[in-house]
């Protein structure tokens, strides 16, 4: 997530764009307010969170990414509580991605937008960013598409699938815990960023 950025420009409309273009679009767009927040030129990055959502909300799929998370405990809960799940799975996502850019050093990182395999309303596009920290790091997308617009789904950093990330802590949790306690869990480290 550390490599999504927002900035103040409009994008074209999602519906007009391949699932590359959804991922490129967004990426410069956030490597603008990144710039422009190190420069010392603009408010700070945290200053300008919600600008960032916004940009970030355009092409992600965050009911998906929650749902796949969570994964066959999904369909147990009721419908309010897949809603405040999918709140508060959004809201750690994003502070953990406002986290990790704060420390973006903004200096020579070059995104370089690789392929893109689209089969039928799916799609996986391949990044990589070079020269972060003096290496180069593999930032790959799964998007589907609905309704004409393409949204990720999941962030597979260096091989290691956002989603699948989350499950594998989430499915520990319920194997202890109630669903209740983790939401619970997942409130108190949301409110750790306020």
């Amino acid at each position: 997530m550390i490599f999504l950025q927002p900035c103040l420009t409009a994008a074209p409309a999602a519906a007009d764009q391949g699932p590359l273009q959804v991922i490129q679009s967004g990426t410069d767009r956030a490597l603008d307010i990144i710039h422009s927040s190190k420069s010392g030129k603009a408010p700070s990055i945290r200053q300008r969170r919600a600008e960032i959502l916004s940009i970030v909300d355009e092409y992600f799929d965050f009911s998906e990414m929650a749902k796949r998370a969570l994964g066959r405990p999904w369909k147990d809960q009721s419908p309010d509580k897949q809603k405040e799940f999918v709140s508060l799975f959004k809201q750690l996502l994003f502070n953990t991605y406002v986290d990790r850019v704060e420390t973006y050093t903004g200096s020579n990182e070059k995104v370089v937008y690789d392929v893109q395999e689209v089969k039928g309303d799916y799609a996986f596009v391949k990044t990589r960013i070079i020269n972060y920290q003096d290496t180069d790091v593999a930032v790959d997308y799964r998007l589907k598409e609905e309704k004409g617009n393409w949204k990720v789904y999941d962030v597979i950093v260096e091989g290691v699938s956002l989603v699948s990330n989350y499950r594998s802590q989430f499915t520990s949790i319920l194997a202890n815990e109630s669903f209740d306690a983790l939401l619970v869990k997942l409130r108190q480290k949301t409110t750790e960023w306020n």
